[in-house]
């Protein structure tokens, strides 16, 4: 296949799956899981199986077409490579994704936490209220995060890694994450930029270190918040 196909293929089916994921979550509304007095984790419950199945899916049709590239990008990868350059985030030229990878975890955990603490103000004794629900936020978090970095990272990344620019390839992942976050969480333009500079950071720490694990876990730190803000949210909904 050329270049050109290949691209086009990749962004169709990256947009076809987003639309998915929101009939996905439709589903999952009309038909929660039946298994806790809270109907955002029934709701949640459900949408989180679609998605997970959907993803592991995506998986296998990769597995089956780049079986290579697919088992060198699922590996954790080099945890302490070298990062090109990049003077718009402070990234120096070489500097140890060892250290990056934990600065982008704290500071985009921060971010994340200051806009959902903006948009949904949550108290103390809301969040305190959620703690006993930690392991579900965990769970959540977990599989979300998995299934968004195979959907958006892998998806993209893996047929095309051999074929195209790496500054190219970061700016696709980025415009095919953060378009569908203007319906999203984090929501809006504002969402869909937010969503659109992770997207391109997670792409980049996935060329880099040749492997899943920065992407994967800052996507999940991201959304340890997220969940925590959404599970008090409806906790105070649901009970007032």
């Amino acid at each position: 296949m050329t270049v050109l196909f290949t691209l086009a293929l990749v962004v169709v089916l990256v947009l076809g799956a987003s639309a998915l994921l929101l009939h996905f979550f439709k589903l999952a509304q009309k038909r929660p899981l039946l298994i806790s007095r809270l109907s955002y984790i029934n709701t949640q419950s459900a949408y989180q199986l679609w998605l997970l199945s959907f993803s592991l899916m995506t998986l296998a049709v990769l597995a089956l077409f780049y079986p290579d590239v697919l088992s060198q990008y699922l590996s954790a990868g080099n945890l302490a490579a070298p990062a090109r350059g990049v003077a718009l985030f402070g990234i120096a030229e070489g500097e140890s994704w060892w250290t990056l990878g934990w600065t982008l975890s704290l500071g985009i955990t921060f971010l994340t936490a200051l806009f959902m603490r903006l948009q949904f103000r949550p108290s103390l004794a809301d969040l305190r209220r959620v703690l006993p629900l930690l392991p579900v936020i965990v769970l959540f978090s977990s599989t979300n995060a998995l299934s968004e970095e195979i959907l958006y990272r892998l998806a993209v990344i893996v047929p095309l890694a051999q074929q195209m620019d790496p500054t190219w390839l970061l700016l696709l992942s980025a415009v095919l994450f953060g378009t569908p976050h203007l319906r999203g969480m984090p929501s809006g333009l504002v969402g869909a930029l937010m969503a659109g500079v992770l997207g391109w950071l997670l792409a980049k720490s996935m060329l880099e270190s040749g492997g899943f694990f920065w992407a994967w876990w800052i996507h999940f730190l991201q959304d340890i918040v997220i969940f925590s803000v959404l599970m008090s949210n409806a906790l105070k909904t649901e009970r007032s």
